[in-house]
């Protein structure tokens, strides 16, 4: 994994860089210490060896840039810049449309980008956003600032079915992250007011969902508490016209992390 810096608008973003062949464009979610090697750093290798993957930090997390300005919680940016990465990278790899996989509100930004753009000729979803769930206590926990490790653990271990996916590196890498610079207090700052309300902002009506002609996998945890399958991918599905749903039983948040090898299975076989 190499990185690179690219403007977009007025602000550096943080891009990882690694494999070759067809593009891939990775979407990371929102939380403490999120970033793209946070989210994906399980199976990045894994997908360099069939793609030519870049993975980009969206403004305000990791090593992008942070905003000056409310709204700090800015779906919105966050779709322009996820537009206009892939334009970039189609351009570069010459193809008319690439592949994404967007986790958790990467997700929603991916069918978004598939609703209004044809940038993407198929996508993957892991416990995605952009269904109609109200924000619930261990989605609540998790989008607030911890004031410690301990406490970020416990958020985290609220998103996952096994507590073993929590490893004590994994904790100590985000937190480490928090402390760097001013991540932290732009993180406790976006995420500060009306949580529902910054949830609603990524929510994708039936219409937009129904403009969506690239093929897409949902992949969701049957044990998701921050964000539930049956709110959130059962909604997607009833809307999507091209749309799968595979549902991992004993799995929370990230299928990735709890159940790797069968999860880059089904989304290599759907990328592919």
């Amino acid at each position: 994994m190499r990185t690179e810096d690219w403007k977009f608008e007025d602000y550096d973003m943080r891009v990882y860089r690694g494999g070759r062949g067809p593009a891939l464009l990775l979407l990371h979610g929102i939380g403490p210490g999120t970033s793209i090697p946070a989210n994906f750093s399980g199976v990045f290798d894994a997908l360099a060896e069939r793609f030519e993957v870049y993975g980009i930090d969206l403004i305000g997390m990791g090593a992008s840039a942070r905003k000056t300005a409310a709204p700090l919680f800015d779906f919105e940016l966050w779709v322009r810049q996820a537009a206009f990465a892939a334009a970039r990278i189609a351009e570069r790899s010459g193809e008319a449309a690439i592949r994404a996989w967007g986790h958790s509100m990467g997700g929603a930004i991916a069918l978004r980008l598939a609703a209004e753009t044809g940038l993407l000729s198929s996508m993957v979803a892991t416990g995605t956003g952009g269904g109609q769930h109200r924000v619930n206590p261990a989605l609540d926990a998790f989008w607030q600032f911890p004031s410690s490790e301990a406490e970020l653990k416990a958020a985290m271990l609220g998103s996952m079915f096994d507590p073993a996916a929590v490893t004590d590196d994994l904790v100590a890498g985000r937190f480490a992250t928090l402390r760097d610079g001013d991540a932290g207090p732009y993180f406790r700052a976006m995420m500060e007011g009306d949580r529902q309300a910054l949830l609603d902002s990524a929510r994708l009506s039936p219409e937009q969902l129904g403009r969506i002609r690239a093929p897409v996998l949902l992949i969701h945890g049957r044990d998701d508490r921050p964000c539930p399958y049956e709110d959130n991918a059962v909604y997607l599905l009833r809307h999507i016209p091209g749309c799968e749903l595979a549902v991992f039983p004993r799995c929370g948040h990230n299928p990735a992390r709890e159940h790797r090898d069968k999860t880059l299975a089904r989304v290599l076989e759907h990328l592919a």
